[in-house]
């Protein structure tokens, strides 16, 4: 297994940080010091070792030692080493410590030790009148007792010296931390100049991350990985490496060694007490512990001291205990015989079943009991943690526990097995474990005893939700199609009947307006109204107000449509149901912070609902996806710090599906706003794997605006074209959806105006087709709410102003018109990209006062976003109209390094330069005065004196001899 230099600072920025404020703080005041702590394999020394190599860079003088593991080292042994070590450069400084060693190995004797102590703070002191000292001693806690006094004396003896010392020690049990450094830490904690920090095991997320560098593709083993280490580095990268060495159970032979070296020194009390441990689940309360070891009273209370302090027992929690990491579990557990293990498991069950009551039992007695071979007793168990984790919202261990009652070895006379497989995929579902659901949903629909007719149609039905939630919507409607086929024909009076046929045309009518069919989402709709209305069920009438709401802001009556969300929230409200619930305040905030245009009100309910979702137990589903709706109004509104923050949100619940396809989406358009194109690339490619090739129109359509975007800014009008033109493929399958379509034809016209700016437009039956569809849209939005036919027309506003970009004589105020629209919208991104249009255009109108104070209006609008490649392009019009932003200076010149300038260029003004520039793209008087805002006859008197210093008597010369002398044109 391979290494990479990621992961020595992968996750500690926090402590990177800490010691790069330490250091400045030694530069600005003197002495100082920071000592970490932590678990033995938790990272300190390629922590050290990392910040080692910064400071270095920056200019430190780092000197660093490690203790020996020996019980005689030599006096300052860590500290005689890095002199060793930095005698070795060349220099003053080398010099200095070879001088130095030489002096302390004539040293002898107490007074000798007095000498040393002298001596090295001399060295020190010394370096540091050159600049910043950063003096690491690793493992400190191994040090001799003369290296630990010299950290004290060095504080003491360099108050004002530029001085850093950094020491590492392990403060677990079984590091033996010696009573001479705890007698260190307790003085050094007094000294205003000495911090202490503990390095933490990784969160899982970031170990995540470090697992992928180190087994890339193994996914499968990341979950091992977690449960070994806990975040330990060591213990997790000696997991990898067993599990890549062909050990399936990942258990290390050097881990598996130490372990059982330990254990043979402890008691046979102790040993007892670490085998219960192990064989336990999660935290073992101490009376239970005591039910279930055959130690008695005080014995029992010195067996587990005795195994603490041997490090492997800990303390959890309020009275309980579990062995120190999950790697010692495994072993210890390993090294029991089957008859030791299953009496154990018996003991459990038995003291579990007695009355040793706690949070978790019958989860924990159903392990126990399915451990010790007693499947009937297991079952029963199963059953009641099930229904426990449901009641408490816990659907990742309901489906765990659903799923081991579907697979016990028990007789099926006594257990119900399909549905436990149905209720072990709702709560997969539940708990954002999609692709499950949909498996053991999908094994239920093929069971021989699959129920036909009705149930099998409410089957079909959840079974496309759950594809649905798993991004794959093409597979979604299908299963949804064949839901409403398998329906019985007639008309059953029945209760059941009735409701089950409004649970399957709800779902159909739920998948329809999701793939933006409006139309037909409503006609199904209708038809599940009337049966769920008939029978007064309750989850699939909050589903079909939710559609036929959503849906009505796209005809002419958005109150309406915004009544019927109302409805349908209280409707779910009263149900109880989330996963319902969910549904309902996403489609409302959707409605209000999209086609609605209320933006605060939106953000408002997406927030709420997302608290109140996370609250229910949908953290990874229905509440990453009202944060996604939360951003993307934050985005729209111009508050995209906010918006970032519900992301990083989102992203750390872990969602999968289309809620991480939704959540990537954002993040993309979040990145791309403030320039980190490659980031957002990332994004957009990682959704198109999510949505596969045969992706719905409520997944392609964003996608191919983002990817319009993306190349816009790159400075690609021709594939953002061409993205634009997939997109009208997509509006051409039959999509309903106005709102999502504005945006996309904006980029067509922009990107055709773009490449036309260019010389390089696109083909004209390209621009005929997008003209056609704006056209639709136009007549499309007349039929719209209100509210959203003002976001249309705002779009169709832009359009036309981009237009009038390649229009000879074209008014210089369409797009000030523009910017007021938007400005009336609130919406500041596109108001500062018209305001730039606008300015670009009264410039070139020599309107030079109006263009200027709309230039910096746009400047004042880009900056407040930090949206890096519009301020960018502000920026370069400045450059060229030769009009200062005085707010925004640094950006007039960022990424434009300075060129070295030789031969005839050197002689050219900075304005002919830039004529010259222009002139060698092959652009006419006209277009290079278009370009730099100024008249084609000054343009002529810039070219006369171009050619007269460069001794050339044509533009083709002109341009070869800029070419010649500036490789970068």
């Amino acid at each position: 297994m391979r290494e990479t230099p990621a992961e020595v600072f992968h996750g500690r920025v926090a402590e990177l940080d800490l010691l790069a404020d330490a250091l400045r703080d030694a530069v600005a005041g003197g002495a100082s010091a920071v000592l970490l702590g932590g678990d033995a394999g938790v990272g300190k020394t390629r922590l050290v070792s990392e910040f080692g190599r910064t400071a270095t860079s920056g200019g430190a003088v780092v000197l660093s030692g490690r203790a020996l593991d020996i019980a005689d080292a030599p006096p300052f042994w860590p500290v005689v080493s890095a002199l060793r070590e930095q005698s070795r450069t060349r220099g003053a400084l080398g010099r200095e410590c070879a001088a130095a060693l030489s002096r302390l190995d004539r040293a002898d004797g107490p007074a000798g030790r007095v000498e040393m102590l002298g001596e090295l703070a001399a060295v020190v002191e010394r370096a540091a009148r050159r600049g910043p000292v950063v003096l690491v001693v690793d493992d400190l806690h191994r040090a001799d007792r003369s290296t630990r006094d010299l950290f004290a004396y060095l504080l003491a003896a360099l108050s004002s010296s530029p001085v850093l010392l950094v020491g590492t020690y392990r403060d677990d049990p079984a590091g033996g931390v010696p009573i001479d450094l705890l007698g260190l830490t307790g003085e050094l904690r007094r000294h205003r100049g000495v911090r202490f920090a503990r390095v933490e095991p990784l969160p899982r997320h970031e170990l995540a991350e470090l697992v992928a560098q180190w087994a890339p593709g193994r996914h499968d083993v990341e979950d091992l990985v977690w449960r070994h280490s806990g975040g330990n580095v060591f213990l997790a990268r000696e997991t990898v490496r067993a599990v890549l060495d062909g050990d399936p159970r990942g258990v290390p032979q050097t881990v598996r060694e130490l372990v059982r070296a330990g254990a043979a020194g402890l008691s046979t009390g102790a040993v007892e007490v670490v085998r219960a441990v192990a064989a336990g689940v999660g935290e073992v309360e101490h009376t239970l512990l005591a039910a279930v070891v055959d130690v008695d009273g005080p014995e029992l209370a010195a067996a587990v001291r005795e195994a603490a302090d041997a490090g492997f027992v800990v303390v959890a929690g309020a009275d309980g205990y579990t062995l120190r990491h999950g790697l010692m579990t495994e072993v210890v557990s390993a090294d029991l015989l089957p008859a030791e293990r299953v009496e154990l498991h018996v003991r459990y069950a038995t003291a579990l079943h007695g009355g040793h009551r706690v949070p978790g039992s019958a989860a924990r007695l159903a392990h126990h009991w399915q451990l010790a071979g007693r499947p009937d007793e297991a079952l029963e168990a199963t059953l009641e943690a099930a229904q426990e984790a449901e009641r408490l919202r816990g659907y990742a261990e309901a489906h765990r526990h659903w799923l081991r009652a579907a697979t016990l070895p028990v007789p099926d006379a006594v257990r119900d097995r399909s549905r436990y497989l149905e209720r072990a995929a709702s709560a997969a579902a539940l708990a954002g474990d999609h692709g499950s659901a949909v498996a053991l949903l999908a094994e239920r629909l093929g069971e021989p005893d699959a129920a036909p007719g009705t149930e099998q149609a409410v089957l079909r039905s959840r079974l496309g939700r759950y594809l649905g939630a798993a991004g794959q919507l093409a597979e979604a409607e299908e299963a949804h199609r064949r839901a409403v086929a398998t329906l019985p024909a007639g008309d059953d009076p029945a209760v059941a009947a009735v409701a089950a046929r409004a649970e399957v045309l709800a779902g159909y009518a739920a998948a329809l307006l999701d793939r933006a069919d409006y139309a037909g989402a409503r006609a199904v709709a209708e038809d599940a109204l009337v049966a769920a209305r008939r029978v007064g069920e309750p989850r699939a009438l909050a589903s079909v107000l939710a559609t036929l709401g959503f849906g009505a802001a796209h005809s002419r009556d958005g109150a309406a449509g915004l009544d019927a969300l109302t409805e349908a929230v209280a409707v779910a409200e009263a149900d109880g149901d989330p996963e319902t619930l969910g549904e309902c305040l996403a489609r409302r905030a959707e409605l209000l912070t999209g086609p609605l245009n209320a933006l605060d009100d939106g953000v408002a309910a997406a927030r709420a609902g997302a608290e109140r979702m996370a609250g229910l137990g949908l953290g990874r589903t229905s509440s990453v996806s009202l944060r996604v709706v939360a951003a993307n109004g934050l985005f729209r509104a111009g508050a995209w710090d906010e918006a970032e923050r519900e992301v990083a949100t989102a992203w750390s619940a872990a969602p999968s599906g289309a809620q991480m396809l939704e959540l990537r989406l954002a993040r993309a358009r979040l990145r791309m706003g403030r320039g980190d194109l490659d980031g957002s690339d990332v994004d957009l490619t990682a959704a198109e794997l999510i949505a596969g090739s045969a992706g719905l129109p409520k997944q392609r359509l964003p996608l191919l605006i983002l990817r319009a975007g993306l190349e816009m800014w790159r400075g690609n009008p021709e594939l953002a074209f061409a993205h634009v033109g997939k997109g009208l493929d997509v509006v051409e399958s039959g999509i309903d959806d106005v709102f999502a379509v504005a945006p996309l034809l904006w980029h067509g016209a922009r990107a055709h105006a773009q490449a036309v700016l260019a010389g390089r437009p696109p083909d004209a039956s390209g621009l005929r087709r997008l003209r056609r569809h704006r056209r639709d849209l136009v007549d499309r939005g007349d039929r719209s709410a209100p509210a959203l036919r003002g976001v249309i027309a705002s779009y169709e506003a832009m359009c036309s102003a981009e237009d009038a970009r390649t229009t000879a004589g074209s008014d210089p105020g369409t797009w000030r018109g523009v910017a007021d629209l938007l400005d009336g919208l609130g919406q500041p991104y596109p108001g500062s990209y018209a305001r730039l249009r606008s300015a670009e255009a009264l410039l070139a109108g020599r309107r030079t006062e109006e263009g200027t104070a709309d230039l910096r209006r746009a400047a004042r609008l880009a900056a407040g976003l930090r949206a890096g490649p519009l301020l960018t392009e502000i920026a370069e019009v400045a450059h060229r109209a030769r009009i200062e932003v005085p707010e925004f200076a640094a950006v007039a010149t960022e990424g434009r390094a300075p060129v070295a300038l030789d031969g005839p260029l050197a002689r050219l003004t900075d304005r002919e330069r830039e004529v010259l520039e222009v002139l060698a793209d092959g652009a006419t008087n006209k277009q290079i005065a278009a370009r730099l805002f100024i008249t084609p006859k000054t343009v002529g008197a810039h070219l006369a004196s171009v050619f007269a210093k460069l001794d050339v008597t044509n533009r083709t010369s002109a341009a070869a001899v800029l070419r010649e002398h500036r490789t970068d044109i």
